[in-house]
């Protein structure tokens, strides 16, 4: 990557589909289960919708997806963060970052919270939502898989 920030863009659903075999690949999703082909189905219906969202990050025009966020509206007075996903090739330069800012842009622009959640074991995520600014609601013992706990958090609209 160079030292530009990453371009974010809508995904269309055979693209958002393609990036199934990677994200299965890598924990947390692999230790939870994932498996890439029903991912990928998941991931292409969620592009379809209107309501969802899917953003692609990539260092520059048509390259290598670097990163990949679904964002669902709808959720208690927000929109929630249903899989943010980094190539570990790109960890650390900033597709994380981007991938956030446009979609707090976005979500907060409209609705009041938005929230996230991540596995309680998954303490990468944990710090990078933290200086993200997103903070603690609750524990989701056996949400995605018994005997793991999702925790969910959330961050609200600047106030003016």
């Amino acid at each position: 990557m160079t030292d530009r920030p990453p371009l974010v863009a809508r995904a269309r659903a055979p693209v958002a589909r393609a990036q199934a075999g990677w994200i299965a690949a890598m924990d947390p999703w692999r230790g939870l289960g994932y498996r890439a082909p029903a991912l990928g189905r998941w991931l292409a219906r969620v592009a379809s919708q209107n309501s969802d969202e899917i953003w692609l990050a990539r260092a520059r025009m048509r390259g290598p997806v670097q990163g990949i966020v679904v964002v669902q509206g709808n959720f208690l007075l927000g929109s929630f963060i249903a899989l943010l996903a980094v190539r570990s090739s790109a960890a650390g330069r900033g597709v994380g970052r981007a991938l956030m800012a446009h979609i707090e842009a976005r979500a907060l622009a409209s609705r009041r919270w938005l929230y996230v959640s991540f596995d309680r074991d998954n303490q990468a995520a944990r710090r990078f939502y933290r200086r993200q600014g997103f903070v603690r609601v609750g524990a989701l013992p056996d949400l995605l898989k018994p005997g793991r706990v999702e925790v969910l958090l959330r961050k609200g609209r600047p106030r003016v």
